[in-house]
């Protein structure tokens, strides 16, 4: 079978249907993830636009240029708003829309409705435009670091490309048509150029959802649920794969500790000490520094990792992050509260120290900061000597 227009329409009619389908059944498993709604629509209907492409005389002569355009147009519109929808940007009904209406509106003026060139050079402007914009939003957040964005990106980029190329068709020998779609080479080109894009694009969406949905999994393993702060577990991997990693360089262990949490759980309600332990967190984020670990590792006792401070620096941190606690109020539920905590620390640059050890260390110090009268920063500086605590103590 040779790669003649109609087989080419059709292959990639078919091609679009599977993918519809593929969209269909993921989002009826992910109902909530409006977007496989959005590819399932555009390409169910590229797919029927391709079908009457190939059956022009099912409709009648005047509808036979408008109603697969305005389909094409309306299924990459879809493609357009389900890359938006990934991204969790809005996506209104009338930008979704705007590129169909505006060809059927230039449509009913009659010196456009007469010309197969204009027509032409207006919907593949249009058509260049929304694979373009498709492509400018996977683009855009490439920060998320899922590599099947890029395959997006080269699908969407090469179909704009296809299309800004018929666009100059258009405009340059546009008035040679002796009908709407010319058969010609450059339609051939063009429908391998989308037979290529339609499976790559799809196969990368379902991709690109599921390293998604892996990203979020491991997210989730590694961060507590209520404050998004490094879990324990995920903290001493990070923690001793530095310590590893750059031998006898300074390291410092900060513990806080919110001072009388109970007090706020027993006056206040559990949903305002969540509150006060996110609020908590973020503060000590912000101010912890940009190369800080920060986790939290149990009830309402947080823990900082500085690699590479000196003991003056880890002790300015400590003060940084007490002070800018007590100075930031509080909103739970309700109320504003104004909390503190207590911190211990511990700095050394000896390689041969482990994480437990620095743990024990920095707990000796924020017992201290507890029994001296809380809000306030208790160190423990040096190599090789290493303070207990008994187990049970009440710190709160």
């Amino acid at each position: 079978m040779g790669l003649d227009s109609f087989t080419l329409f059709a292959a990639n009619a078919v091609v679009l249907a599977l993918m519809a389908l593929a969209f269909h059944f993921a989002g009826r498993r992910n109902p909530d993830q409006a977007y496989w709604h959005s590819w399932f629509a555009g390409n169910l209907l590229l797919a029927v636009a391709l079908v009457f492409f190939m059956f022009p005389a099912q409709l009648p002569e005047a509808l036979s240029m408008i109603v697969p355009n305005g389909l094409l147009l309306a299924g990459f519109g879809l493609r357009w708003r389900a890359a938006r929808e990934f991204s969790g940007r809005a996506s209104p009904a009338r930008s979704t829309w705007a590129p169909t209406v505006l060809f059927l509106v230039l449509c009913a003026i009659p010196p456009v409705a007469g010309s197969y060139a204009t027509i032409y050079s207006i919907v593949n402007i249009l058509l260049a435009t929304l694979a373009g914009a498709a492509a400018w939003e996977f683009w855009r957040d490439r920060d998320e670091q899922l590599p099947s964005r890029y395959g997006l990106v080269a699908a969407y980029a090469l179909l704009s490309l296809s299309f800004a190329a018929r666009v100059i068709q258009g405009l340059f020998v546009g008035d040679s048509f002796d009908a709407y779609l010319p058969n010609d080479a450059m339609l051939t080109l063009h429908l391998i150029v989308a037979l290529l894009h339609t499976p790559a694009s799809g196969a990368f969406a379902l991709s690109i959802a599921y390293e998604r949905t892996t990203a979020k999994l491991r997210h989730a393993a590694a961060h507590d649920s209520l404050t998004e702060l490094l879990n324990r577990g995920a903290f001493e991997r990070e923690v001793t794969a530095r310590m590893h990693r750059d031998g006898n360089t300074g390291q410092a262990m900060l513990l806080l500790d919110i001072d009388r949490f109970k007090r706020v759980n027993d006056g206040y309600g559990h949903a305002a000490g969540d509150d006060v332990l996110r609020a908590c967190a973020r503060v000590v984020e912000d101010v912890a520094g940009r190369d800080a670990l920060v986790a939290r590792i149990g009830g309402e006792e947080f823990a900082v990792h500085l690699h590479g401070a000196t003991a003056h620096e880890a002790e300015q941190a400590a003060e940084r992050v007490r002070t800018a606690v007590q100075a930031a109020p509080i909103t739970a539920g309700e109320h504003t509260l104004n909390i503190t905590v207590s911190v211990g620390w511990f700095w050394h640059h000896d390689a041969g120290l482990g994480l437990e050890a620095m743990l024990r260390q920095a707990d000796v110090a924020l017992y201290r900061a507890k029994q001296n009268g809380r809000n306030r920063v208790e160190r423990l500086a040096g190599r090789g000597r290493i303070a207990y605590v008994l187990a049970g103590q009440n710190r709160s």
